[in-house]
């Protein structure tokens, strides 16, 4: 079974303020092997979203990264969970 990865990436927001967040991902997968991610979102050092455990689709880990960076920067963009 693999370990957690927890990686760093800024995502600036295509509309509204156009910030740049700093965005704190960690994908895991869990004992019945659903993979799982959640994320922290940061502006200038202040928390603009902590993300709760969310399943994934994916089946295995690169895709399951990929799939949890697309969903945050989607949700960045709309302010699911993040406020400007």
């Amino acid at each position: 079974m693999r370990m957690a990865e927890v990686s760093r990436f800024q995502y600036t927001r295509a509309c509204g303020n156009r910030r740049t967040y700093d965005v704190t991902l960690n994908v895991t997968r869990k004992e019945s092997g659903i993979y799982a991610y959640a994320a922290w979102v940061q502006f200038r050092a202040e928390y603009k979203g902590s993300g709760l455990m969310l399943p994934l689709v994916s089946d295995n880990h690169e895709s399951a990264m990929r799939e949890a960076r697309t969903r945050i920067e989607n949700d960045i963009d709309n302010l699911i969970g993040v406020v400007e």
